[in-house]
């Protein structure tokens, strides 16, 4: 709900003129709030041993960037576009406080269900992200004349999702305050180690930095394709906008329906003590790599984009042209452009599957490395993570697209998760969970098969001696 509240990127109703640069760093925004707020809610949570407080500002800071962002035409301020990138930094830090859902499904739940938990939670976040712009189908309806209720402001398809978002906003605020209630099953106290004489031994900090990095490889690749979704597709499928919005919240309804059957899988069958984690982590970032090849613009490919230059569109007469514009992109005549029908179907299949797979065994494999103790602070940091990706790939993407085309946009991407890949296998014997004493068994399942996987190496290991 949090996610789904957290704002919307519909931005061009207000600021027509935007460019892909500055609409990059419209949506790099909301990831510079989480990014400077991330950590700070980490560490208030730890401190006071609570999440509640901490929710409630997140849920009011949301509330309050969506506001802005509803109101900003009738608004008496110059420079329309700012106070949206304003209203979008607000939402961002409002939204730091999903690190600590998942902080608190780790400490929650046994080692025995934390994979179904991480699954409720991870999966409640995705969708609200997923869902929230497939909702915008709803509001197509309205266009964009929509509703006037003055001459300078209109609910139509481009605010109405900015309203439903303080709707869901006010929602959560009570839902918190009416259901959240705190439960710490899943750590070690300080009596149990004061009684047992034994201390949890400290986390692998080499592993935690190979998580932070896969968490920062996935939201790179997934805002790259949030910020270039609708003008990729107006230039190299030559659609206009209505048709762009109605055909990606089409898509994106249907792959929330992909997420949303991985999760209930793992809900349902508890899938997390049938697989082991890290396998399908590392299947799942070789399925991104996968994606990118099946969508790259290959030279071999045929057909030739459908262009136009600054006469055409002086002479439409303000008539929306669409395809490539040779005066403005320098690489329209070099691109061939990629069937739609197999981009979408590889949006769908491939990261309909792999994305949520990667949230649920990242944030499992993540909470057991780092064991049965207090964890909002390392999730602050998983989140900035996060919000690095988020920032650093419109902004650098964005550049690349306008000077040289998707192409470079997708290698940049082939590098990352390259990069990230070749640490995932060099540090691959330390993703595993933390070894803790004895006398604190009952907090990790025996029969996890992230742990038994430890235990095998460790047996073939004093086997050798």
């Amino acid at each position: 709900m949090m996610k789904f509240g957290g704002g919307t990127d519909w931005t061009s109703i207000y600021v027509a003129t935007t460019t892909e640069t500055f609409f990059g760093l419209i949506i790099s925004c909301y990831s510079l709030g989480q990014i400077l707020a991330s950590p700070l809610v980490g560490y208030w949570s730890n401190r006071v041993r609570s999440s509640v407080g901490p929710l409630y500002m997140g849920l009011a800071l949301m509330l309050i960037g969506n506001v802005i962002y509803f109101f900003t035409p009738i608004l008496p301020i110059p420079g329309k576009k700012y106070i949206i990138l304003v209203s979008r930094v607000i939402t961002g830090v409002g939204s730091a406080n999903g690190s600590l859902l998942k902080a608190y499904a780790s400490t929650a739940s046994t080692g025995r269900d934390r994979s179904k938990a991480i699954a409720y939670v991870t999966g409640g976040l995705a969708l609200g992200s997923t869902i929230g712009p497939a909702f915008q189908l709803l509001f197509t309806p309205l266009g964009a004349t929509g509703w006037t209720i003055t001459s300078n402001f209109r609910i139509n398809i481009y605010t109405a999702p900015a309203l439903c978002g303080i709707l869901i906003n006010i929602i959560g605020i009570f839902l918190v305050k009416k259901y959240f209630i705190e439960n710490d099953v899943g750590i070690v106290k300080k009596i149990d180690k004061e009684k047992h004489g034994e201390e949890l031994p400290p986390y692998d900090k080499f592993a935690l930095l190979v998580c932070y990095m896969i968490r920062f490889m996935q939201k790179f690749v997934s805002s790259n394709i949030e910020s270039l979704g609708t003008p990729l597709a107006m230039t190299m499928f030559a659609w206009d906008r209505q048709t762009v919005i109605r055909n990606v919240a089409i898509v994106q309804a249907v792959q929330a329906l992909v997420n949303l059957s991985v999760y209930l899988g793992y809900i349902k069958f508890n899938l997390g003590r049938v697989f082991n984690s890290k396998c399908v982590l590392y299947a799942s970032i070789s399925g991104l790599f996968l994606w990118h090849l099946v969508t790259y613009s290959w030279p071999f490919l045929t057909g030739t984009m459908v262009t136009y230059n600054n006469q055409d569109k002086i002479a439409a007469n303000g008539t929306e042209l669409v395809g490539c514009n040779v005066d403005y992109f320098n690489w329209c005549l070099d691109i061939s452009p990629i069937n739609a029908i197999v981009f979408y179907t590889a949006c769908v299949i491939i990261l309909g599957m792999c994305t949520p797979n990667i949230n649920i065994t990242l944030n499992t494999l993540f909470s057991k490395i780092i064991g049965p103790r207090p964890q909002a602070a390392q999730q602050g940091w998983l989140q900035v993570s996060a919000g690095a990706g988020r920032f650093v790939g419109p902004v650098i993407v964005s550049n690349l697209y306008t000077e040289f085309g998707p192409r470079w946009v997708w290698n940049a991407e082939l590098a990352v998760v390259a990069v990230t890949l070749a640490l995932c296998v060099l540090f691959r014997q330390r993703m595993v969970p933390l070894s803790v004493p004895g006398v604190f068994a009952d907090f990790q399942d025996q029969d996890d098969p992230d742990l038994n996987e430890k235990k095998r190496r460790n047996e073939k290991k004093l086997s050798k001696f």
